[in-house]
């Protein structure tokens, strides 16, 4: 027994010694290890690059109750007014520097591009019935269907179906292109010679050049007039713009944005206020300032309403008192897609202002731009700018052989 606990005793202290050194030998190899690691890590260079982190001031956010009684009409209608006026902006903002930036064809490329539709669809359906030479009552029929439908007018189709069967008669046909721009060309071109005494003025003048834009809702006026104030601006003259129609805060919005990237002066006054005094006081400020055009937007109406036609005559009865001349030039706005009832606005505009030009816009979205024509002849006042497209380039002095060739694609 005593031999037994003797040899136990021993096997104990043998194992205490093993587990001692083993203990130690971990220890050892421990700090060596983390030494070595240390090491390695002061010699690898660092790669990863020092991350900032920017603590923001504590944003503190206010609550004010708002009470039932405080949510007037007056409210809600400025309101309704900020969010039309945020979405106008908005429309305006991502349209105006595509206006700007992009990069055009010449402009006699995009006139002829712009009347694709008047030339394919009227003129050269015309032209196809009158090469075949027989001028019988089936191709007269459809000739005239075809004139009608452009808006002619029955006069003027009236003249021209008879000078095709003259030139059909006296075998001419292969000089259609020809005939039918002698034809135009004699009706227009003695009206037309006055548009080349409003030719734009040069920076240099001293007197204001007022110009008074008219026309019905929808047309492109407050477009147009953006699209004018930046044409004289990019050639040096100095112009104020007066935002006359006061019933709209959209559309003085709008025209706002244009004058900003036109980097030209806006005059405008608060909603429902009286368009003669905007009108007075934007003349002032041009005289005063030494700038070179005034152009005043009217509010949108239709030409039959007789109380809206006196206003306009009240508010050029007002330039008056400023300048005794003024407004130098009234031009009406006509979208070419009206037709015959575009020529109706004329007669009803120019008996009430006597209009000295039209602006003829939208000619690329219509079969109906050889309404031109008509327009001219009946009104005898000529056309001063065609728009065919969007985008500032897309407005320019209207030249009648210009005109005529793009029509006809000669």
């Amino acid at each position: 027994m005593n031999n037994f606990i003797k040899e136990f005793s021993y096997l104990n202290v043998y194992y205490l010694s093993a587990i001692i050194f083993l203990v130690i030998v971990a220890a050892i190899t421990f700090i060596v290890l983390k030494r070595r690691s240390k090491k390695k890590l002061e010699e690898e260079p660092k790669v990863r690059p020092e991350v900032k982190l920017e603590i923001k001031p504590e944003v503190k956010v206010e609550f004010k109750e708002v009470k039932k009684e405080e949510v007037t009409k007056e409210v809600i209608e400025e309101k309704k007014e900020e969010i039309v006026k945020e979405v106008a902006v908005e429309i305006v903002e991502e349209v105006v520097p595509e206006v700007i930036e992009e990069k055009k064809a010449p402009w006699s490329q995009r006139l002829k591009n712009g009347l694709v539709r008047s030339r394919g669809e009227v003129w050269d359906k015309v032209g196809e019935l009158f090469s075949r030479g027989k001028m019988d009552n089936a191709v007269l029929d459809e000739m005239e269907e075809i004139l009608y439908a452009a808006d002619l007018g029955p006069k003027l189709v009236e003249e021209l179906i008879a000078e095709l069967k003259k030139s059909a008669s006296a075998n001419t046909t292969n000089n259609f292109k020809l005939i039918l721009y002698d034809f135009l060309y004699k009706r227009m071109e003695m009206y037309q010679q006055n548009n080349h005494n409003q030719k734009e003025l040069a920076p240099s003048q001293k007197n204001t050049n007022v110009i008074m834009i008219v026309g019905v809702n929808g047309v492109g006026k407050t477009t147009t007039i953006g699209k004018l104030a930046m044409r004289y601006a990019s050639n040096g003259a100095k112009v104020v713009v007066g935002a006359c129609d006061t019933f709209r805060a959209a559309a003085v919005d709008q025209l706002e944005i244009w004058c900003k990237r036109a980097n030209v002066q806006m005059i405008r006054a608060k909603e429902g206020s009286d368009p003669s005094g905007v009108a007075y006081e934007t003349l002032q400020t041009a005289r005063n300032t030494g700038a070179d055009y005034c152009i005043l937007d009217t509010a949108g109406r239709l030409h039959n309403n007789m109380n809206l036609m006196e206003e306009l005559k009240k508010l050029k009865r007002v330039l008056t008192k400023l300048d005794p001349m003024a407004p130098h030039q009234i031009l009406l706005v006509l979208d070419a897609i009206t037709g015959q009832n575009a020529i109706k606005q004329a007669q009803e505009f120019h008996k009430a202002l006597n209009l000295t030009g039209i602006i003829f816009t939208k000619c690329d979205g219509s079969s109906k731009a050889g309404s031109a024509v008509a327009i001219i002849q009946e009104l005898k006042v000529p056309i001063i700018f065609i728009g065919v497209g969007e985008s500032v380039e897309d407005l320019d002095r209207f030249e009648l052989k210009e005109y005529l060739q793009a029509l006809l694609n000669i």
